[in-house]
């Protein structure tokens, strides 16, 4: 190689490096309909490729081999030759013990001063209604559900007496989930995420990862940031569906590669930057990067606003109900934009000052962005997300989803007892 920082080709091993600045872990669901993406963006990866400072790992769940392979990803060689060990065989990602055995893996053979893990597949933020079963029942493959007409999932649901509880999301759900894994009909829902973090970290001796980053849609919530805030410094992913390309890995691996000392937030902005450039006009996207330091004082605002609502429903709901109706939505209606959200309370709630108060507080924790805020980077593209400011929330168009109690944010917080006062329950 002529970069002398770079690995010389072998056996696809690093030897163990104190002096190496970043170990970059991208774990690949790619055993359902994104299977081809995965070998693109693993090719991507390999047009920068792991040095002396960086290490670029990576574990792919195919569909077609029924195998799953681990590389250490280099320049210059083929994607065979990048293979460390023998194929794991068929694996379930859904599993969290599969992640868990991956980090273990991967900070074990490459440690590191910072860690960054991306999550690589479909996702339907904090959502975790169990699409393998609804495809089931209405015997659907789940990798030919995004072929299917949304009229034509919405009626066959209803015609199978499911709860009306599939008819508002189906489009998003049934177009994404994180680590769907068709093959063993399972998914990793947002407490696993949370338990395989933690083991893998407590494993490997490591206070928390620098990065996580979702190359997936709907994942910056802030139920799934509340989700992972003890384990993670800084988060990365839409508030929308992603284009099929997903990041430019080259992009952004070639910034870290040029400056392996960056820090994790400037590797966040980073991301969010070159996602942007990659993507014309015309695409309509959102990416944006967040400080998880700052979710317990969002938190403590939300709560002040919600106690606020509680205590005051005359005078509260109808100004609640207006904001949520006319917030930014995505491709799931039930996610709004939180700051928008906020802001829309602001301007409604002009004859209840206290209520604007707590608005306005909301807002400061998260924008513009800049430290002390939770969202550090943002930007998108398309006229439908004029209004989107990095960060989304669950407010459902009908009725409450009946796992949205099983979040942390909804337990720890009083934003789910605020819906379920809208609501009547």
């Amino acid at each position: 190689m002529s970069d002398d920082r770079r690995l010389e080709p072998g056996t696809g091993n690093a030897p163990a490096s104190p002096e190496r600045e970043w170990t970059f872990m991208v774990y690949l669901a790619g055993d359902n309909n994104l299977e081809h993406f995965g070998r693109e963006d693993l090719q991507e990866m390999k047009e920068v490729g792991s040095t002396s400072e960086v290490a670029i790992v990576a574990q792919f769940d195919r569909m077609q081999e029924g195998a799953t392979r681990r590389y250490y990803l280099r320049q210059g060689t083929t994607l065979e030759e990048d293979e460390v060990g023998p194929p794991l065989g068929e694996t379930n990602t859904g599993d969290p013990g599969e992640l868990v055995h991956f980090l273990a893996w991967a900070t074990a053979t490459y440690p590191a001063k910072r860690y960054a893990l991306v999550l690589w597949n479909h996702g339907t933020g904090w959502k975790e209604d169990d699409v393998y079963k609804v495809s089931q029942r209405l015997k659907i493959q789940a990798s030919q559900l995004q072929e299917r007409r949304l009229r034509d999932i919405a009626e066959s649901i209803s015609q199978a007496k499911r709860p009306p509880l599939f008819l508002t999301p189906v489009h998003a759900i049934f177009a994404r989930g994180i680590a769907y894994d068709d093959t063993s009909q399972d998914f990793l829902d947002n407490a696993e995420l949370k338990r395989a973090l933690s083991c893998s970290l407590l494993l490997a001796g490591i206070p928390q990862l620098d990065l996580l980053g979702f190359d997936a849609c709907l994942m910056n919530m802030i139920e799934v940031a509340y989700q992972v805030k003890d384990f993670v410094s800084y988060l990365v992913g839409s508030e929308e569906t992603e284009p099929g390309g997903g990041w430019p890995y080259t992009a952004i691996l070639q910034e870290l590669v040029n400056r392996p000392q960056m820090q994790g937030d400037e590797l966040a902005h980073t991301i969010v930057q070159k996602f942007l450039e990659a993507y014309s006009e015309e695409e309509t996207l959102t990416q944006s990067a967040l400080d998880l330091s700052q979710i317990p004082l969002v938190a403590e605002a939300i709560n002040a606003l919600c106690a606020y609502v509680l205590e005051n429903p005359d005078e509260c709901e109808l100004i609640i109900g207006r904001a949520a109706r006319r917030a930014q939505k995505f491709s799931d209606p039930d996610y709004r934009d939180l700051y928008d959200f906020c802001r829309l309370v602001y301007q409604y709630a002009d004859k209840v000052p206290a209520l604007q108060e707590r608005a306005q507080a909301v807002m400061e924790t998260l924008w513009p962005p800049e430290e002390g805020r939770l969202v550090i980077a943002e930007g998108h593209k398309g006229y439908r997300m004029r209004q989107v400011y990095g960060v989304s929330i669950y407010f459902p168009q009908y009725e409450m989803s009946p796992f949205y109690k099983r979040l942390d944010f909804a337990s720890e917080t009083l934003w789910d007892d605020m819906l379920h006062q809208l609501f009547g329950i």
